[in-house]
């Protein structure tokens, strides 16, 4: 493990965006790992990234579950693969996150489960993660109970390395704009 490497990659594990990192679809971003493999690859969504705005057919079922959802009441931006597919992170109330094989056109959403929409996931080829983490444009942390539910995205990028107990912390005050400093 590297120093930006709390803990190594797995399902369940936080991956945070460095402050560095150019990729415009994860500057800044928190993805949850759902499945890392360095032979088979990784998938994971972004818990960070709410839509504004989408069209979505009213009457659609799919507005069931993101009016239904863990606030904000929107569907999430998971990741930059296969954008025009939704999928749906729940939590069961006796177990921890977990990605469910929810039929969102046609299932109803369940009581007592919080769960959140996404548009599109992250994903990564055989090794790919690995070397990325390895350069430093990941930090590796574990996930807290409300992560994947969190109603404050906006902040949980920083707070989330803010809670960390390694020198990492110090990257959640790491400025927007560096050159604006």
């Amino acid at each position: 493990m590297n120093d930006n490497t709390i803990i190594p990659p797995g399902s369940g594990a936080l991956l945070v965006a460095h402050p560095l990192m150019d990729d415009p679809n994860f500057a800044r971003t928190v993805v949850l790992l759902i499945a890392h493999d360095d032979n088979e690859g990784s998938m994971g969504v972004v818990v960070n990234r709410p839509e504004s705005l989408i069209d979505i057919d009213t009457d659609s079922p799919l507005q069931r579950w993101i009016h239904s959802s863990a606030p904000p009441y929107t569907p999430f931006v998971g990741g930059p693969v296969e954008i025009a597919n939704f999928l749906c992170l729940q939590e069961d109330i006796t177990t921890t996150s977990r990605v469910t094989s929810v039929d969102i056109m046609s299932d109803v959403p369940r009581v007592g489960f919080r769960h959140r929409v996404f548009r599109g996931y992250s994903g990564w080829g055989p090794g790919q993660l690995s070397h990325e983490i390895k350069i430093g444009g990941w930090i590796v942390v574990p996930s807290a109970d409300n992560d994947a539910f969190d109603n404050d995205p906006d902040t949980l990028w920083s707070r989330v390395l803010h809670r960390q107990t390694s020198d990492v912390r110090k990257l959640a005050l790491f400025p927007t704009d560096p050159t604006l400093n």
